[in-house]
């Protein structure tokens, strides 16, 4: 049975294997499926999938981020403010908060002006699944022992467009409940 994964945007990724040029084989996702298809992961290695659908196949990675940090920024992004969506994604030593780009209150006044069957149910649905993402918060882990994260956001100006301090170390749990509050806010620029 060859390894196939499902990515959020509904696309079929398969595992494919091949020689390289050198000599050896390689392992690789295309969303093509014919070709020489692998019936298991090579070890050391797990297909990962970014926030925006791409999946890929990649080293195993150390798991320096705990589940309950992770799980701290997810709970307060659980109610995103109208027409703000976000997804939490861990690489590395980084918990790394991303946008939607789409508005989802458009689409349902867009939707209003046509008699169509779908629902606003079923539209959100759709937003939900093809939603493009941008990261615009992230908290990095300076501290293992003591857990400490620094807080960043992205600066959007022409100038700059990378990722800027916003505070000073602290728990993940003071950091987010101090600086979540700002997503989808005017005053999330405000801060640095």
């Amino acid at each position: 049975m060859p390894i196939v994964h499902k990515s959020r945007t509904g696309k079929t990724y398969y595992l494919h294997t091949g020689q390289k040029r050198g000599g050896g084989s390689q392992h690789f996702m295309s969303t093509k499926s014919s070709g020489t298809l692998a019936e298991t992961l090579p070890v050391g290695f797990e297909i990962y999938e970014r926030v925006n659908g791409q999946a890929y196949l990649r080293r195993q990675q150390p798991k320096l981020i705990h589940d309950d940090e992770r799980e701290c920024i997810a709970h307060r992004l659980a109610k995103p403010p109208p027409g703000h969506r976000y997804q939490v994604e861990v690489q590395g030593k980084a918990i790394t908060v991303h946008e939607s780009a789409r508005d989802i209150i458009e689409d349902r006044t867009w939707l209003g002006r046509f008699s169509c069957s779908d629902s606003l149910t079923d539209l959100e649905e759709i937003n939900a699944r093809f939603a493009h993402y941008q990261p615009v918060m992230r908290f990095l882990l300076v501290d293992t022992e003591r857990r400490m994260f620094a807080p960043e956001r992205f600066c959007f100006r022409g100038s700059v467009d990378d990722w800027i301090s916003i505070g000073s170390p602290d728990t993940i749990q003071k950091l987010a409940r101090k600086f979540v509050k700002h997503l989808g806010k005017e005053s999330l620029y405000e801060l640095f």
